[in-house]
């Protein structure tokens, strides 16, 4: 395992946490997957949306290689490997990225998403995770 402090893991899933309100934050107004596409100015707005979503779930993929998986496992109502999984897809199969898919995700799964993130904060600020956080 790569050493990581407390800190650096905190600051990462603070990372998250930002990401994820920008996102819901920016897309709170497209109310249909093909607003994604209507003009360059609504493509520029998909973009975004997949580089947060990428973001979220490569910072995720490295949290959880940095606790061993200790630190998810805690938390096992949220689909950890989806998210990282839709890392994957926005990383590489560039065509496969569904603008309906990814509406639907910042509609149903970024609250439920940033609810236990911020659980997970409030856990570790309370020391309740310190053992999970640990080397090794």
């Amino acid at each position: 395992m790569q050493y990581t402090s407390k800190y650096e893991l905190i600051d990462m899933i603070r990372f998250v946490e930002r990401q994820i309100v920008f996102t819901i934050e920016t897309t709170a107004k497209v109310s249909t997957y093909h607003e994604f596409l209507a003009s360059q100015d609504s493509m520029v707005l998909f973009n975004s949306t997949c580089m947060c979503l990428q973001s979220i779930g490569e910072v995720i993929r490295q949290v959880d290689d940095r606790t061993e998986g200790r630190l998810f496992s805690l938390y096992p109502t949220t689909p950890w490997k989806q998210i990282i999984g839709m890392r994957n897809i926005i990383s590489h199969e560039y065509l496969s990225i569904d603008p309906e898919l990814v509406l639907d995700i910042t509609r149903s799964e970024l609250h439920p998403l940033l609810t236990d993130i911020r659980r997970i904060l409030a856990d570790i600020d309370a020391g309740l995770r310190d053992n999970e956080l640990r080397e090794g």
